[in-house]
């Protein structure tokens, strides 16, 4: 039978293991939100005091006084017992300004409500900055490398990558669209479909090694050719001289994806290694997936990628937590799966 847990592993070795799961066997201790600790005045943690968005509404996050009444436009908001507030509200395209107001205290913030659609160019040209990857990547020996352009619908559109190789991008008339993650807190996380001519897309592999320099975007329209560098470079990594990232912040965030838009995974302690197999922009790939930004972690070259025997497993309390301990030679992350173990064969 499987038991739900939420995990939190460490290791013997150095401070502790990494992986990418974190479980605790009793109840997590109930915490307060980084930022969140109540304030002795009208405080707003979130959004910024001007904030840009696409979403249809926005939420708040803040916290005052527990005597007293917050006002937002002069409507009163409701409020936790602890004086937390978190509301969200409707927005208009174009600038709506939010005034929150607890007795003589006042905070104002604008939310600037853009349009998603992109706004098609008139001629033989692309869109301005639509170009992708808009940043330099790396990539392992024939791994898929995709790009993306947003051009006149009824163009021929393609890809020059290297000397040799050309990539042709096919319209897509429709895509689907994930919130960020704050929109689970307006429950507005739902994916969405969005239908836009001249979104241009395709997808492509090399075999060849080293610096393929800044792929050539290509318009054909009536005839008529236009050819824009894009605005990153493209390196592939050789597999036998990857580079090691050794994370020196004290916790190391890794994500599932090269963006603060992605999600946490289990944070990384000072000294974890982990061989790189790919980068994009800030941010690193590590093997065993996820991605970490580069200034939380020193890149450097070894003669062998780190890794680590497991050869046992112990458990200890933790407050109210308990801790899966696993000793290993070197801190590398690890995965952990939970599953049910196989049923027997029945003999004979």
């Amino acid at each position: 039978m499987k038991i739900p847990v939420s995990l939190t592993l460490a290791a013997c070795f150095c401070l502790s293991i990494i992986c990418s799961i974190a479980v605790s066997v009793h109840a997590i201790p109930k915490t307060i939100p980084a930022g969140m600790v109540p304030q002795p005045k009208l405080f707003i943690a979130y959004p910024p005091p001007i904030h840009q968005t696409t979403a249809n509404k926005i939420f708040f996050i803040g916290s005052a006084p527990v005597g007293g009444q917050v006002l937002m436009n002069g409507e009163a908001i409701a409020r936790s017992t602890a004086g937390h507030f978190a509301p969200s509200f409707p927005l208009q395209i174009g600038a709506n300004q939010f005034t929150f107001r607890y007795g003589t205290q006042e905070l104002k913030r604008t939310v600037i409500r853009e349009t998603s659609g992109a706004i098609l160019p008139i001629g033989n040209t692309f869109v301005k900055d639509s170009l992708t990857p808009a940043a330099n990547i790396g990539r392992l020996p024939d791994e898929l490398i995709c790009f993306g352009a947003i051009a006149p619908p009824g163009a021929t559109v393609g890809v020059r990558l290297g000397s040799s190789q050309t990539v042709p991008l096919q319209p897509q008339p429709q895509f689907v669209e994930l919130p960020l993650n704050s929109a689970v807190l307006t429950q507005q996380n739902q994916p969405v479909a969005v239908s836009e001519a001249g979104f241009y897309r395709g997808c492509g592999r090399t075999v060849l090694i080293g610096d393929l320099g800044r792929p050539v975007f290509e318009l054909n329209l009536g005839g008529n050719t236009t050819r824009q560098l894009g605005t990153g470079n493209i390196h592939i990594l050789s597999p036998t001289q990857l580079e090691v990232a050794e994370v020196t912040a004290d916790n190391g965030t890794p994500r599932t994806g090269p963006s603060t838009d992605y999600s946490r995974l289990t944070p990384l302690p000072k000294g974890t290694l982990a061989s790189i197999t790919g980068y994009e922009g800030e941010w690193v790939r590590l093997d065993y997936g996820a991605w970490i930004k580069r200034q939380e972690v020193q890149v450097r070259r070894v003669a062998v990628p780190p890794t680590s025997l497991i050869r046992s497993v112990k458990a200890r309390r933790a407050g109210d937590w308990t801790e899966i301990v696993f000793p290993l030679q070197v801190p590398v992350p690890i995965n952990v799966q939970q599953g049910d173990l196989p049923k027997p064969t029945p003999s004979g």
